[in-house]
């Protein structure tokens, strides 16, 4: 019984981890980068719709005032390609964008992560 627990933890751990920087860059405009991520997440041809093949990462780069701010998305994955629905993809980094100088967040085969470029 402790051995099937321990295994379901450990299986757990592995599907997410998350955490937030201590120290860094702040976001200049909160709401510009979650509107920067909404659209790469929702729009028609945005940066991270549509497919991700096996490992494959996408980041962007877009300007708030004089600051660049980078996000970048990865299937970790090491076999198949997937698509990475726009809520999930919304969510994961506006939580990311939460964080007072950012955070990444590996789940469920996904890594996110928002900063500076």
């Amino acid at each position: 019984m402790q051995i099937t627990i321990l295994t379901t933890l450990t299986s757990f751990v592995a599907l997410a981890s998350a955490g937030c920087y201590s120290s860094g860059s702040t976001f200049p405009n909160r709401d510009e980068a979650l509107s920067f991520v909404h659209d790469a997440c929702y729009n028609n041809g945005g940066m991270f719709t549509g497919n991700f093949a096996a490992r494959q990462s996408k980041s962007m780069c877009p300007r708030s005032g004089n600051t660049g701010l980078e996000f970048v998305v990865q299937n970790l994955n090491t076999n198949t390609g997937f698509d990475l629905g726009n809520g999930d993809c919304y969510d994961r980094l506006s939580n990311e964008i939460s964080c007072d100088h950012g955070g990444e967040s590996t789940i469920s085969g996904w890594f996110f992560r928002p900063g500076t470029c």
